[in-house]
């Protein structure tokens, strides 16, 4: 059965994160941020923060909003900043600042229950690895679909396993059609994401004529990653409709 996300704020894992971001803040930092949520913005360094403390919503900030003030404050961080908060959160700091970045963000997805933990060797399912694809934010937008191949795999990597995710495969003997990512063994049934990011309607329309050729290969476990930055609203409408008829498993990265 599909996880269904049900999120409930960790106000422990909150308090944890925001405790982090006052002790990175100088003076002059938390003055400001006093002053953006109505507080007295005066005071020693340790006076300043105790009073942020007490006065932020973000330890019962709603579920639903949580996710993007996290985003907010985890940008501004260098990719040290960023993998000593890995650490402290006890999670892997290699990797460049996108890649810590998301990894942190995942992070929120699991404690506050958006996202399901896969344990150690077991394979995830093409429902729930939709809802990563979703969950997941796009640092940079890209003007090609080729743009978001690294994150995505980094992404997919990190949550699957590197030797569970390959690149471009044939989704058949003797095909020119290849799959953007496969996850699971090549030669096996596995997950098959496609990214299409349409420029017009002709585009849209060979993107959806593969799309029958990538379910007969995957079935239901096949994804469409879908990047609608060029075109209009009737468009993607008109191209997730024609993808509900095909029962396709849709994700759509709208630009922030």
């Amino acid at each position: 059965m599909a996880f269904q996300p049900a999120p409930v704020p960790d106000r422990n894992f909150r308090r944890h994160l925001l405790d982090f971001y006052i002790e990175g803040q100088t003076s002059a930092d938390l003055g400001e941020w006093l002053r953006e949520i109505g507080q007295d913005p005066r005071g020693t360094l340790e006076e300043r923060k105790a009073r942020v403390l007490a006065h932020t919503q973000y330890l019962d900030m709603p579920a639903d909003e949580f996710p993007r003030q996290t985003q907010h404050y985890l940008q501004h961080y260098t990719a040290e900043d960023l993998a000593d908060l890995c650490v402290a959160l006890s999670l892997p700091n290699d990797g460049p600042k996108d890649c810590l970045y998301r990894r942190i963000f995942r992070e929120v997805g699991y404690r506050e229950g958006w996202l399901p933990r896969i344990p150690p060797g077991s394979r995830i399912d093409a429902p729930d690895l939709a809802l990563f694809l979703a969950w997941y934010p796009i640092v940079r937008r890209g003007k090609y679909e080729r743009d978001f191949y690294p994150s995505l795999y980094e992404e997919l990597a990190d949550i699957c396993g590197a030797g569970e995710v390959h690149e471009q495969l044939p989704i058949a003997h003797g095909t020119t059609l290849k799959i953007d990512f496969h996850v699971g063994h090549p030669q096996a049934s596995g997950i098959g994401i496609e990214v299409k990011m349409p420029t017009n309607n002709a585009e849209i329309q060979r993107g959806l004529g593969q799309v029958d050729q990538y379910l007969h290969r995957y079935g239901p476990s096949f994804i469409l990653l879908i990047f609608p930055d060029f075109i209009n609203e009737a468009q993607l409408t008109f191209m997730t409709d024609q993808l509900a008829l095909k029962n396709v498993r849709t994700v759509i990265k709208l630009a922030n």
